[in-house]
């Protein structure tokens, strides 16, 4: 009996304890979960308030307007930037530091080993060392302007990394925070000019190609630019395995990097005999792969000789885009050619000897090691040659190929920059002659420096040192390293370069499409398709009453001229085929088609037809020559784009029929039929029978990645998106996807800001961020202009101090200590 109470008790105290603990549980999760996310509110970016700092001359006032944009009042220039370097650093530190690591190829050190093989490719072009030469140069330019504003930009971003909270990414990431030097100014530029540098992935991949199925496949393939396509006018050897591994290596790289990447731009610039103010009209747009926190920072900077607003990329501390109140600047990619690549002749007895011309050369060697997070150092050696560095170590494969060894020869990497430079002499300039000046600094990228000012002149130069090369030289192909016929003569000075001023039609432009030029001969580049040129002239022909408001309609345009006429040419090749009436849906897509104009809304439904048609009858043409993994790296990029118009209106390619199939040889119009049935097919499966429903929004979406967001769950805290996206491949909305027949097309690059500014109101023009200003993920101006972006709206870069203070979200002074 006593041992059944005793038991009895003892349940009942069981019972008791659980009831006590989940009683203590039911106050303490709460309590912690509040403790939480009262601690990571805490860490939000500074608004209002007061801040004692070491560095500064005189007190700096910042005000934050609705949308988080700091507008920077000082006493003198070198306080502004200080103030600049503070709040960017608050907000985009985390940015800041990827970016750095990366080009020093430093990122296997916090995100483990499966980012060893980018980071050898980085330290193997050498970034660090050219980083460190530019800085070397910086420091002997002592008590300059420019140095003097550089450097107290560093001293504010420096001043947060000693007292600013630490941000979450590095506690997640276990890192601690560190200055940043001159050195990671370059750094930081380093990237963005290795983004411009398109002969990295495109040369390789064309050499296989041409190696694999020669010159009678090739000359299909558009290496230059097609006779009669839309330009911007101008006024006043032997194949190895390493080819084949190093094109595959390369492209995986590229694909795979944890930030943005420059993948080109929309610009244009109207006279004042084009606009109803009289005044110039400027436009800008810059086209970048997506990612979050998005690439531009704006800020507006006052002081009494300086007064300027600009959009600034991480740890560079002059705006790359901007205006004064005098003159505006914007950017377009060049694609100019800049990287070649050149096959080396080793010495059989020697393996650290190549030949050139006459006898054996000495190659460079230095040991690198790359510490890897949660796993052993890895430690290699890196060769160059005169030309360069030798990438055969950058992949295993590549390695292991015992083939010739293959240098590559940047531009950027053969002088000290004075890019950085040009950028201040830009936000100073008071003159067309002075703008001129400073875009003829811009060296070791190829830029379109688009110009615009209050005294009503229009301007664009192609900047960037460009090569000469021997006249049989195909740039696109590898060069021959032994010979020394290949060699580069010389670069062409800048009077040389595409340029136009104040030209007679009142309008200047740039789509990333070649220019015309004023030697002899077209630049060889990496150019887009005329696809936004042709709109783009389009449009500025059509009108010459422009307004702020008609731009915004245009920057905002979805149609593609050229898809239209594509669809068409399908068609018309299809017309008579039994494939358009196999079912309902295949005839009611083929009407859908036949009507379109080459829009591309988020409800309408030819676009999702059209893209995964397209994809269909490229994959049925190519993939059987190329192999799938290269038709994958090659099928979207630029090359590809130019080549497509010009191989669907042909029915005599080479690439029509399918090597694969002995039996029959594939035509044109069966490449097409059977490419239009498995589209309906695909999609049917996809998003069911009923066509009117397949709209493009549901298939092509735009979501801003995080560099961490790849370790789930930390997407759903750190990503913005996805939302339902307009605009496609090569539109003026250029919300650009890889190509694929599958039927989805995630966003990969697009506008990253849209710029409009009207000489005759200064004070108020509009641009949008695609997603916020600030870089910490529960700040209220982390994406609170998503919607806007999204929608084709614009909101006002305000330089009036009334209306700033009027409509201002914070206040916060600086006080020097």
């Amino acid at each position: 009996m006593n041992r059944k109470i005793d038991s009895e008790s003892s349940s009942e105290y069981k019972i008791k304890a659980i009831c006590n603990i989940f009683l203590v549980m039911l106050i303490i999760i709460p309590s912690a979960l509040i403790g939480i996310v009262m601690w990571l509110y805490s860490l939000q970016p500074e608004y209002s308030g007061r801040l004692t700092l070491s560095g500064l001359k005189e007190n700096v006032e910042i005000i934050f307007d609705p949308y988080g944009i700091p507008h920077i009042y000082g006493h003198n220039e070198e306080d502004v930037y200080f103030a600049l370097g503070y709040v960017h650093a608050q907000e985009r530190l985390f940015q800041m530091e990827i970016m750095r690591r990366v080009a020093a190829g430093r990122l296997a050190e916090i995100l483990g080993e499966k980012l060893v093989k980018t980071d050898k490719f980085f330290r193997t072009l050498g970034m660090l060392e050219q980083a460190e030469i530019n800085a070397t140069q910086f420091f002997q330019d002592p008590s300059s302007p420019w140095q003097n504003s550089a450097l107290a930009y560093l001293a504010g971003v420096n001043q947060f990394v000693e007292q600013g909270d630490t941000p979450l990414e590095f506690r997640i990431l276990g890192i601690p925070k560190k200055k940043f030097t001159p050195r990671d100014i370059y750094l930081n530029g380093a990237l963005m000019a290795f983004g411009f540098a398109s002969g990295f992935q495109m040369d390789p991949l064309v050499t296989k190609a041409y190696h694999k199925l020669g010159w009678d496949y090739l000359k299909d393939w558009v290496l230059g630019w097609p006779q009669g396509a839309q330009k911007i006018p101008v006024y006043p050897s032997n194949y190895s395995a390493t080819v084949e591994t190093l094109a595959t290596s390369i492209s995986e790289i590229m694909t795979g990097l944890p930030v943005s990447a420059w993948i080109g731009s929309n610009g244009w610039v109207l006279s004042g005999k084009k606009t109803r103010s009289g005044k110039v009209i400027f436009a800008n747009d810059t086209h970048m792969a997506y990612a979050q926190p998005s690439v531009w920072y704006e800020a507006h900077l006052e002081c009494p000789e300086f007064s300027f607003y600009g959009n600034h990329a991480a740890g560079i501390p002059f705006a790359l885009i901007g205006h004064n109140r005098f003159a505006a600047w914007g950017l377009t990619m060049f694609e100019n050619d800049d990287v070649d690549f050149f096959k080396e002749r080793l010495n059989p007895k020697n393996p650290n000897q190549v030949w050139f011309v006459d006898h054996w050369e000495d190659l460079e060697i230095r040991q690198e090691t790359i510490k890897v997070k949660g796993g052993n150092n890895v430690t290699f050696e890196v060769r160059s040659s005169r030309h360069g560095p030798i990438l055969n170590e950058v992949d295993d494969m590549v390695a292991q190929t015992g083939g010739d060894p293959v240098s590559v020869w940047w531009v950027f990497k053969k002088f000290p920059t004075q890019t950085i430079q040009s950028f201040y002499m830009l936000a100073h300039s008071r003159s067309m002659s002075e703008a001129r000046k400073a875009a003829s600094m811009i060296d070791g990228v190829g830029l379109n420096v688009m110009y615009g000012d209050r005294d009503g002149n229009i301007g664009w130069w192609a900047a960037g040192k460009l090569i000469k090369r021997p006249d049989h030289v195909n740039s696109k192909l590898f060069l021959d390293g032994a010979s020394g016929k290949d060699e580069p003569l010389a670069y062409y000075d800048f009077s040389e370069n595409p340029q136009s001023e104040n030209p007679p039609d009142g309008y200047v432009f740039s789509a990333n499409n070649q220019p015309d030029t004023l030697t002899d001969k077209l630049y060889p580049g990496y150019y887009v398709p005329e696809d936004r040129a042709l709109r783009i002239v389009q449009y500025l022909d059509s009108e010459t009453n422009w307004s702020v408001e008609a731009t915004k309609k245009m920057n905002t345009d979805c149609i593609s001229m050229v898809f239209a006429e594509v669809t068409a040419e399908i068609f018309k090749t299809l017309k008579a085929d039994k494939i358009l009436q196999s079912t309902s849906n295949h005839e009611k897509a083929f009407n859908i088609l036949q009507k379109w104009d080459g829009d591309h809304q988020i409800h309408d439904v030819a676009p999702t037809i059209f893209y995964v048609l397209l994809s269909s009858i490229m994959q049925n043409t190519m993939a059987d020559e190329l192999g799938d993994d290269d038709f994958k790296a090659i099928v979207s990029s630029h090359l590809m784009k130019r080549t497509i118009p010009v191989i669907i209106k042909n029915d005599k390619s080479l690439w029509w029929d399918n090597i694969n199939t002995s039996i029959v040889k594939e035509t044109r119009q069966m490449i097409f039929a059977r490419s239009f049935d498995q589209t309906i097919k695909g999609l049917v499966k996809q998003l069911g029978p009923d066509i009117s429903t397949w709209h493009w929004g549901n298939v092509h979406t735009l979501e801003h990645a995080h560099p961490l967001s790849r370790q789930k769950p930390l997407d759903k805290l750190f990503n913005v998106g996805p939302f339902a996206a307009m605009g496609g491949n090569e539109t003026i909305v250029n919300l650009g996807f890889r190509l694929n027949s599958e039927g989805r097309y995630p966003v990969h690059f697009g506008p990253a800001m849209r710029i409009i500014i009207d000489f005759a109101d200064i004070e108020n023009s509009v641009s949008i961020n695609p997603t916020g200003q600030s870089g910490y993920f529960l700040s209220t101006h982390y994406d609170d202009q998503a919607s806007l972006f999204n929608t084709g709206q614009f909101r006002k870069q305000m330089m009036n101090r009334n209306e700033i203070e009027r409509f201002q979200k914070g206040t916060l002074i600086l006080y020097p200590e």
